[in-house]
Protein backbone atom coordinates (compact mmCIF):
# COMPACT_ATOMS: atom_id res chain seq x y z
CA UNK A 1 0.00 0.00 0.00
CA UNK A 2 1.28 3.69 -0.58
CA UNK A 3 0.29 6.57 -1.60
CA UNK A 4 -1.75 6.64 -5.10
CA UNK A 5 -0.73 10.21 -6.60
CA UNK A 6 -3.25 9.40 -10.06
CA UNK A 7 -6.64 8.93 -7.73
CA UNK A 8 -8.51 11.83 -8.17
CA UNK A 9 -8.94 13.08 -4.74
CA UNK A 10 -5.06 13.21 -4.50
CA UNK A 11 -4.40 14.74 -7.46
CA UNK A 12 -7.39 17.12 -6.78
CA UNK A 13 -5.17 17.81 -3.28
CA UNK A 14 -2.35 18.13 -4.80
CA UNK A 15 -3.26 20.68 -7.34
CA UNK A 16 -5.23 23.09 -4.80
CA UNK A 17 -2.09 22.54 -2.00
CA UNK A 18 0.67 23.29 -4.40
CA UNK A 19 -1.25 25.99 -6.58
CA UNK A 20 -2.68 27.22 -2.89
CA UNK A 21 1.50 27.33 -1.82
CA UNK A 22 2.51 28.92 -4.68
CA UNK A 23 0.18 31.62 -4.79
CA UNK A 24 1.28 32.33 -0.76
CA UNK A 25 4.93 32.21 -1.99
CA UNK A 26 4.72 34.59 -4.83
CA UNK A 27 2.57 37.58 -3.75
CA UNK A 28 4.50 37.13 -0.44
CA UNK A 29 7.44 37.38 -1.51
CA UNK A 30 5.98 40.34 -4.08
CA UNK A 31 4.22 42.06 -1.24
CA UNK A 32 7.07 42.49 0.66
CA UNK A 33 9.35 43.66 -1.97
CA UNK A 34 6.95 46.25 -2.86
CA UNK A 35 6.19 47.46 0.71
CA UNK A 36 9.71 47.35 1.98
CA UNK A 37 11.17 49.34 -1.25
CA UNK A 38 8.23 52.11 -0.76
CA UNK A 39 6.50 51.49 -4.00
CA UNK A 40 2.95 51.26 -1.95
CA UNK A 41 1.01 52.99 0.46
CA UNK A 42 -1.99 53.33 2.70
CA UNK A 43 -4.74 50.75 1.73
CA UNK A 44 -2.67 48.93 -1.15
CA UNK A 45 -0.27 47.56 1.87
CA UNK A 46 -3.63 46.03 3.68
CA UNK A 47 -4.05 44.10 0.00
CA UNK A 48 -1.13 43.34 -0.40
CA UNK A 49 -0.26 42.29 2.97
CA UNK A 50 -3.48 40.26 3.24
CA UNK A 51 -3.22 38.24 -0.33
CA UNK A 52 -0.89 35.89 0.75
CA UNK A 53 -3.17 35.12 4.02
CA UNK A 54 -6.08 34.69 2.24
CA UNK A 55 -3.53 31.96 -0.41
CA UNK A 56 -3.34 30.29 2.63
CA UNK A 57 -6.67 29.85 3.33
CA UNK A 58 -6.93 27.70 0.07
CA UNK A 59 -4.48 25.14 1.28
CA UNK A 60 -7.22 24.72 4.21
CA UNK A 61 -9.02 24.46 2.11
CA UNK A 62 -7.67 21.70 -0.07
CA UNK A 63 -7.42 20.02 2.92
CA UNK A 64 -11.36 20.10 3.48
CA UNK A 65 -11.66 18.63 -0.03
CA UNK A 66 -9.27 16.05 0.35
CA UNK A 67 -11.26 14.86 2.88
CA UNK A 68 -15.15 15.65 1.74
CA UNK A 69 -14.06 13.79 -1.55
CA UNK A 70 -12.54 11.04 -0.59
CA UNK A 71 -14.87 7.76 -1.19
CA UNK A 72 -13.18 4.84 0.73
CA UNK A 73 -14.13 5.48 4.69
CA UNK A 74 -10.60 3.84 5.27
CA UNK A 75 -8.51 6.56 3.68
CA UNK A 76 -10.80 9.33 5.01
CA UNK A 77 -10.21 8.18 8.59
CA UNK A 78 -6.98 8.15 7.76
CA UNK A 79 -6.69 11.91 6.58
CA UNK A 80 -8.86 12.73 9.54
CA UNK A 81 -6.28 11.06 12.11
CA UNK A 82 -3.19 13.82 10.04
CA UNK A 83 -5.62 16.35 10.64
CA UNK A 84 -6.14 15.94 13.91
CA UNK A 85 -2.55 15.15 14.69
CA UNK A 86 -1.15 18.29 12.64
CA UNK A 87 -3.83 20.53 14.32
CA UNK A 88 -3.25 18.34 18.29
CA UNK A 89 1.12 19.34 17.31
CA UNK A 90 0.45 22.84 16.11
CA UNK A 91 -2.27 23.92 18.50
CA UNK A 92 0.39 22.08 21.50
CA UNK A 93 3.39 24.20 20.19
CA UNK A 94 1.05 27.18 20.32
CA UNK A 95 -0.05 26.90 24.09
CA UNK A 96 3.58 25.61 24.88
CA UNK A 97 5.39 28.62 23.24
CA UNK A 98 3.08 31.34 24.62
CA UNK A 99 3.22 30.14 28.24
CA UNK A 100 7.10 30.55 27.96
CA UNK A 101 7.11 33.95 25.74
CA UNK A 102 4.07 35.08 28.46
CA UNK A 103 6.43 34.40 31.10
CA UNK A 104 9.93 35.91 29.60
CA UNK A 105 11.28 32.93 28.59
CA UNK A 106 11.32 33.42 25.01
CA UNK A 107 10.79 35.45 22.19
CA UNK A 108 7.81 36.19 20.60
CA UNK A 109 7.63 34.47 16.93
CA UNK A 110 5.56 35.23 13.91
CA UNK A 111 2.25 33.19 13.80
CA UNK A 112 2.69 32.23 10.71
CA UNK A 113 5.15 29.56 12.27
CA UNK A 114 2.28 27.57 13.54
CA UNK A 115 1.13 27.22 9.98
CA UNK A 116 4.31 25.58 9.04
CA UNK A 117 4.08 23.43 12.67
CA UNK A 118 1.08 22.52 11.64
CA UNK A 119 1.44 20.99 8.11
CA UNK A 120 4.61 19.08 9.43
CA UNK A 121 2.55 17.50 12.20
CA UNK A 122 -0.35 16.71 9.01
CA UNK A 123 3.23 15.19 7.15
CA UNK A 124 3.87 13.28 10.60
CA UNK A 125 0.36 11.74 10.79
CA UNK A 126 1.13 10.37 7.23
CA UNK A 127 3.87 8.53 8.69
CA UNK A 128 2.02 7.47 11.83
CA UNK A 129 -0.26 6.10 9.59
CA UNK A 130 1.94 4.20 7.97
CA UNK A 131 3.71 2.81 10.53
CA UNK A 132 0.50 1.77 12.62
CA UNK A 133 -2.09 1.01 9.54
CA UNK A 134 0.10 -0.13 6.85
CA UNK A 135 -0.99 2.70 4.39
CA UNK A 136 -0.75 6.51 4.23
CA UNK A 137 -3.35 7.05 1.31
CA UNK A 138 -4.94 5.63 -1.30
CA UNK A 139 -3.88 2.19 -2.04
CA UNK A 140 -2.78 0.85 -5.26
Amino acid sequence: MEFNFSSRPNRRFLLRLWGSMAMALLSAVAADYVIKNGFADGALIWVLALIPGIAMVGAFYAVGMLIIEQKDEFIRMLVLRQLVMGTGIALSFAAIWGFLENFGLVDQITTLYFVAVFFGGFGFGAVVNRLTHGAWGEMS
